[in-house]
């Protein structure tokens, strides 16, 4: 099931914001060239908030230890651990939906 988070002219390309859906934590991103993504709003590696991580519009890294992942895919990029949960994204009406059913963070091994 959706759940609207957003209104689609407050995300703008090159830039990532922290939205809640469904008491999920979710980095709604829209890389360079790309298109509006969601992805799990806690880091792998230690369950840490992303909200102040750094994104330079195509790659996300963890303010705590410096992972990083490709927000066009999700894959790492550094160390190549864990990608980062996928969630659905619909835009209607200028408004962005996000679904959350069957979608839970990933953890990294270590």
């Amino acid at each position: 099931m959706f759940t609207r988070v957003c209104k689609e002219d407050t995300v703008f390309e090159g830039e990532m914001r922290l939205v809640i859906a469904d008491s999920h934590f979710i980095i709604l991103a829209w890389a360079f060239g790309g298109e509006i993504k969601a992805f799990q709003g806690v880091c792998p590696h230690t369950n840490a908030p992303l909200e102040t991580a750094d994104f330079d519009g195509e790659v996300l890294t963890c303010p705590l230890h410096n992972w990083t992942w490709d927000l066009r895919t999700g894959d790492p990029i550094h160390p190549q651990e864990s990608r980062l949960a996928e969630y659905p994204v619909k835009i209607e009406d200028g408004v962005v939906y996000i679904d959350t059913d069957g979608v839970a963070p990933l953890f990294a091994a270590r």
